[in-house]
């Protein structure tokens, strides 16, 4: 499974920025830093994919010694023209290392290069970001399609929308008389105007609209929106699964899944629809 997949990629980065990236405590104090490193591992959810980020404070990478390795071994034939992402692609090539020693910790001195094969095997992608003295930043980028999340089970007549619960900040009645119909529908709630979109409207739904509708309200970075359903069914655990070609470059929609008595419930791509809505 998906956790099995990304233990060796996960391990072999983290060992990585502990004999490369963090300094001796002695190079770390001398730069005015603690004199322990630290090393944060975040996962987050955007639009379609899983986004797993290492990130360490330590010396970051040395560009000068990446271009160094990659054209004494032969990797490449010059540098010229070569901006940072390429330059830290170049970490990815079979059998590139810029380690002076082999260690127990890093392994063999090689690796990066089947990580991105793994990553890549799932369909996702990696990439780097690094500044000097500061530390660096791997990134691993992986399509839903291959995640189990939690979310919010919504009903429009006998259509079925899940919200990833990890947008969802709460759940309240729609009052009609509380909207405003300006350049786009907005509602007040506790005070503030708060975008919304009727999910009936947006998805050209038909049938009777209910007297009372319920509204999700979700986070979008730092500001909110709302989506109008007739009813919100609770929370459900599910597996997101592709939508195929015709159904891929849908506005909103980031997967579907199959409930538990076989109905079809599409997945709402939270950030895109706030963005098309904007």
């Amino acid at each position: 499974n998906i956790i099995e997949r990304l233990q060796d990629p996960l391990m072999h980065i983290i060992r990585n920025s502990i004999d490369h990236g963090i300094e001796t405590p002695e190079k770390r104090k001398a730069a005015g830093k603690k004199e322990t490193g630290s090393i944060i591992l975040k996962a987050s959810y955007s639009g379609a994919y899983v986004l797993i980020e290492i990130e360490d404070d330590g010396a970051g990478i040395d560009k000068n010694k990446i271009i160094k390795t990659a054209l004494g071994k032969g990797i490449i034939s010059s540098a010229n023209n070569m901006d940072n992402e390429k330059i830290y692609s170049l970490i990815f090539r079979p059998g590139f290392s810029t380690a002076d020693r082999v260690t127990n910790l890093s392994g063999r001195g090689v690796g990066m290069d089947v990580v991105k094969k793994v990553i890549e095997s799932m369909g996702g992608s990696v990439s780097i970001a690094s500044s000097p003295g500061t530390g660096t930043s791997i990134t691993l980028k992986i399509p839903l399609t291959l995640a189990i999340i939690e979310g919010m089970l919504i009903r429009v007549e006998d259509s079925y929308f899940i919200i990833p619960l990890s947008t969802v900040s709460e759940c309240v009645e729609f009052r009609s008389e509380n909207s405003h119909q300006k350049s786009r529908n907005l509602i007040s709630l506790r005070g503030k105007l708060i975008p919304y979109i009727k999910l009936r409207d947006y998805f050209g739904i038909g049938g009777e609209t209910p007297k009372l509708e319920q509204m999700v309200i979700t986070y979008t970075g730092s500001s909110l929106i709302g989506f109008v359903a007739d009813e919100v069914e609770g929370q459900y655990q599910t597996v997101i699964k592709s939508l195929g070609a015709v159904y891929r470059d849908l506005d909103g929609i980031s997967g579907a899944t199959i409930l538990g008595d076989g109905r079809v419930a599409l997945i709402l791509d939270v950030l895109k629809l706030a963005y098309v809505n904007n």
